[in-house]
This record gives C-alpha cells, sequence and structure tokens, in this order.
C-alpha cells in the first residue's frame, strides 16, 4: 500500500507540472500574440497617416457672357475685383437698339388706339343699325295693321256694292285703299330688309376691330422683343466670387454666348485627389488629412 500511494502522489504531481506548463505556453502566445497586433495596427495607423496624394483646389465658376451681339461699350469690373450675384458687370452699345424699343413703343401705342377706335366703332355701328332695324319693323307691323283694316273696308264696301246699297265710288275708294296699304307694307318690308342687311357693317367693324386687335398684338411683341433686346446689352454678374479672367476690352465686338469675364467663388473652395484603387480601402469617412500648397 505504501508504495501505491506513493505512485500516485508522483503521477499527480506530474499532471500538475504539466498543466502549469500548458498554461504557461498559452499566456506567453496571447502576450506574443496581443504584441503582434498592437504592433500591425500601429503600422496601419502610421502607414494611413503616412498617406500622400496630389490634387488640385477646386472651386465653383462661371462664365458671364451677354445673350445677344454688339460692341462692348464699358467694362465696369476688372480682374481680381470682387463681385456679386446680380452685380452689373458691363453694357453693350445700345443706341440702336433704344431707337428701335422708341419706335416699336410708339407703333404699339398707335395700334392700341386704333383698337379702342375700332371697338367704339363696333359699338356704335351695332347700336345704329339695331336702333334702325327696331324703328323700321314698327313701320312695317303698322303696314301690317293698315293692309288688315283696308282689306276688312274693301270686303264690307263689296258686300254693299253687291247688295246695291253701296255705291261704285265708295267701291273705288276702297279698293284704292287697300292697294296703296299693301305698297306701303310693300315698301316698309323692303326698308326692313334693307336695315337688316346693314348689319354688314357691324360684321365689317367687327372684323375691323378684330384685325386691328391682332395689328396690336403684334405691336406689344415688338416692344417686348425691343425691351428684352436692351435688357441682354446689360451682363449681369452671375455668381458671387472674384472675376479671375477677363477676355474682352471696351469697344471690341462680342458674339452671343462669347465669354467676357470668369467669375470663381473662392469661398467655398474645396481639393480634389486622384487614389489609386490599392489604396482607397485605406481611407476612411471624416479622415483628417492636411494640404499643402506649391510654393
Amino acid at each position: 500500500m505504501g508504495n501505491t500511494d506513493q505512485i500516485f502522489a508522483r503521477i499527480k504531481a506530474a499532471k500538475l507540472g504539466i498543466g502549469i506548463f500548458f498554461i504557461g505556453i498559452v499566456a506567453v502566445s496571447v502576450y506574443l500574440f496581443g504584441g503582434y497586433l498592437s504592433r500591425q495596427q500601429s503600422a496601419l495607423s502610421l502607414e494611413r497617416e503616412s498617406l500622400t496624394f496630389t490634387g488640385t483646389i477646386e472651386a465653383r465658376t462661371a462664365k458671364a457672357s451677354f445673350k445677344v451681339p454688339g460692341r462692348i461699350g464699358n467694362l465696369l469690373v476688372d480682374e481680381g475685383a470682387k463681385v456679386e450675384e446680380g452685380q452689373l458687370l458691363a453694357n453693350l452699345e445700345s443706341r440702336e437698339l433704344e431707337a428701335k424699343l422708341t419706335q416699336a413703343q410708339g407703333a404699339w401705342t398707335a395700334a392700341q388706339a386704333q383698337v379702342e377706335q375700332a371697338r367704339e366703332s363696333v359699338a356704335l355701328t351695332t347700336q345704329q343699325v339695331e336702333s334702325s332695324i327696331e324703328q323700321v319693323r314698327a313701320k312695317v307691323e303698322q303696314a301690317e295693321v293698315g293692309v288688315n283694316d283696308a282689306r276688312l273696308t274693301l270686303e264690307r264696301t263689296t258686300a254693299l256694292y253687291a247688295s246695291g246699297v253701296g255705291s261704285q265710288k265708295n267701291l273705288d275708294d276702297a279698293q284704292n285703299a287697300y292697294l296703296l296699304a299693301e305698297k306701303i307694307l310693300q315698301e316698309a318690308q323692303a326698308g326692313l330688309a334693307q336695315a337688316e342687311s346693314a348689319r354688314m357693317k357691324v360684321r365689317v367693324a367687327q372684323a375691323q376691330y378684330e384685325m386691328a386687335l391682332g395689328q396690336c398684338q403684334q405691336a406689344e411683341g415688338a416692344d417686348l422683343e425691343a425691351k428684352a433686346c436692351l435688357e441682354n446689352t446689360k451682363l449681369i454678374c452671375p455668381l458671387s466670387g472674384y472675376v479671375t479672367a477677363k477676355y474682352l476690352e471696351n469697344g471690341e465686338m462680342v458674339n452671343a454666348g462669347t465669354p467676357v469675364f470668369e467669375i470663381t467663388d473662392l469661398q467655398n473652395t474645396y481639393v480634389k485627389i486622384f487614389v489609386s484603387e490599392e489604396k482607397i480601402g485605406r481611407i476612411s469617412l471624416n479622415q483628417a488629412a492636411e494640404v499643402t500648397l506649391d510654393a
């Protein structure tokens, strides 16, 4: 029994020693691996911090140009000047356009007067024609009553004459009165037809009014076009910033759309860099960067 207990004690001690040995190995491995990761992260961080790229400073720019061709009359700003959006930068010579505008305005005013005159003519002609028709129609109605009365008188007179009571003179007078009444009615009806045909004057006046209205609209269009052309002789600044280029001088001819100034917004600049595919993954959002300008 004594020997057996000693053997078991030695085995137990050996197992304990092996366990402690393995725990030590694991601890050392963890320590070494942790150090390796720390060094890798430090190296990667250092590598990220040391990334270097070339690029360009970019800014929003706009070319200021006239919408119409002409000769530059006055450049109001120079290169390097600070300008604001909506500011007047230059003018084209505009004497001819001003003369055309004056002419167009005069033509439009005259056309408006013609329209008003034609409108009044339509109203007056309509009133006169309709009034005349009403008067003649009243005469026709009166003549129709006269014919009806004359017919009744003739019928009574004819009956009396046939019965031997009436005289030939009364019969002749009744016949003449009836014929006269019919003649008056025919004349009244002819007058009514003539009065109604006068409505053609209203249609003519209406056509003249519509023609004057069309001419007035054309004159108004010419006036608006002349105003727009004159307004386009002004060069307005498209954005706030600085004049970074001036391409033309006073007195030079310029075509529509040809740049006169370059305007750059230097208050909101940014840097555009070019990154290769193998380095793009080493850049993260909101990562700090240092920008160095060439001397």
